[in-house]
C-alpha cells in the first residue's frame, strides 16, 4: 500500500486535494477495461433535475440509434477484449422497444453479468421478461423516499410506480437489487439516513452518488448549494450523517459486492444489506476506472465528464471488422484523462450515465 509520501495529489474542487496512489498503473490500458456501459436511447419518461436542462433536450430520431445487431457487434468485440460485465442504461432503457431482443443477444454472448439500471417505472410489466432474456441485477435510481419530492425531483414521476416495480423485480427473482441514490445538498440530503435504514430491512446495496454537474442541469426554486459546487454533498458528510443513525459503517471485501462499479462498499451491526458510496467528486477514483461507454449512436466515450470519444456508428454501418473495432477501443482507452474535469460538458441522458 502507497504511503501518504509516494502519492500525487489530484485536485478536482478549488480547496480540496485529492492522492493518487503511486502503484496505480492508470487506466490507460485495456487490460484495465472491464465494464462497458451501453445506452440503447437518450430518452427517458423522466425530467430528472439534475439531469435535464429546463428547457428539456431534444431527442434522437429513433433511426439514428444503434440497433439491436449493431450493438450485439460492438459488445462482442469488447468481450474478446476482455470485458466481462455489461450494464444497460439510457435515458432510460425500458422505453426502447428492442431492449428485451438487446438483452437476448448480450446474454448470447457470455459475459459474466448483463445488469440494467432503470427508473423502475416499468418493471411491473418488465420485471419478469428481462430476467428470462437474460438480465442478472437490476439497480433503481431512487432520489426521494417522499411522493411529493419525487415527483418534483422527476418531474411528476410516481413513487407508487417505482414500488410497484420493485416488488415484481423481487418476485421475478431479482435479489441483488441496487438503489442508487444522487444526493443534493438542499433538495433531498435530508433522507439519507432514511435511505441508509433500507438496508436495515432489506439486503439490498444502497449507494449514494455525490452530484455531478453535467450540461445544463437545472436546479429548483428553493436549491441552495451554499459555498460549495452546485448541489455537492461530499460522501464523507453523508455517511456521517448515516453513522449518526445507525451505527459506524466497516469495509466490506469489495469482490464479495456484485459488479464491477467504482462504489466503495460498507456494512454495520444489524444491517442485512450494504451501504455504498460513489464519490466522483470528492475522491475521484480516475485511476482505478475500469469502464468505458457506448452512447445510443455508437459513440464510444472515455469518461462521463471528458471527451475522448471515437463514433463508431460509420465504422458498424460499413461493415467494420473485429479488427478495426478493438482499434477503437484501444484508442478510446488511451484518451482517459488522468483526472475528470470539475463539469461535464454534455447531458446524462446523452451519454449513458
Amino acid at each position: 500500500m502507497a504511503t501518504l509520501e509516494t502519492q500525487i495529489p489530484l485536485p478536482i474542487l478549488d480547496g480540496h486535494q485529492h492522492a493518487r496512489p503511486a502503484y496505480a498503473r492508470g487506466p490507460r490500458s485495456i487490460d484495465s477495461l472491464r465494464l462497458l456501459r451501453i445506452s440503447v436511447t437518450d430518452r427517458c419518461n423522466l425530467r430528472c433535475v439534475y439531469c435535464m436542462p429546463e428547457k428539456g433536450v431534444k431527442f434522437l430520431p429513433r433511426t439514428a440509434l444503434l440497433s439491436p445487431g449493431q450493438i450485439e457487434t460492438v459488445a462482442r468485440t469488447a468481450r474478446d477484449l476482455g470485458v466481462t460485465h455489461v450494464k444497460l442504461t439510457g435515458g432510460e432503457p425500458t422505453v426502447r422497444r428492442e431492449l428485451l431482443e438487446i438483452v437476448r443477444r448480450l446474454d448470447a454472448i457470455g459475459f459474466e453479468d448483463v445488469s440494467l439500471t432503470t427508473n423502475g417505472l416499468q418493471l411491473n410489466r418488465l420485471a419478469a421478461p428481462l430476467r428470462e432474456a437474460g438480465v442478472d441485477r437490476i439497480t433503481l435510481s431512487i432520489d426521494s423516499l417522499r411522493a411529493d419530492r419525487y415527483r418534483k425531483i422527476t418531474g411528476g414521476g410516481r413513487l407508487d410506480l417505482v414500488h410497484q416495480g420493485i416488488e415484481s423485480a423481487r418476485a421475478a427473482g431479482f435479489s441483488r437489487i441496487k438503489i442508487n441514490m444522487v444526493v443534493i445538498r438542499g433538495l433531498n440530503d435530508d433522507e439519507v439516513a432514511d435511505f441508509a435504514e433500507l438496508a436495515r430491512e432489506e439486503a439490498w446495496t444502497i449507494r449514494f452518488i455525490e452530484y455531478m454537474p453535467l450540461g445544463e442541469s437545472r436546479v429548483l426554486e428553493d436549491f441552495d448549494g451554499g459555498d460549495e459546487a452546485p448541489g455537492l454533498l461530499e460522501n464523507h458528510e453523508v455517511r456521517s450523517r448515516i453513522e449518526t443513525r445507525i451505527g459506524p459503517l466497516f469495509p466490506v471485501n469489495r469482490a464479495s459486492e456484485t459488479g464491477v462499479g467504482p462504489a466503495e462498499v460498507f456494512t454495520s451491526e444489524g444491517l442485512r444489506g450494504r451501504i455504498g458510496f460513489i464519490s466522483a467528486m470528492s475522491q475521484p477514483f480516475c485511476e482505478q476506472c475500469n469502464r468505458l461507454r457506448l452512447t445510443a449512436t455508437g459513440v464510444l466515450r472515455a469518461c462521463l465528464f471528458d471527451g475522448g470519444e471515437i463514433d463508431l456508428g460509420p465504422m458498424l454501418r460499413a461493415g467494420a471488422d473485429t479488427a478495426s473495432l478493438a482499434g477503437a477501443f484501444q484508442s478510446c482507452v488511451a484518451m482517459k484523462p488522468e483526472t475528470h474535469s470539475a463539469r461535464g460538458g454534455r447531458q446524462m441522458s446523452q451519454l449513458g450515465g
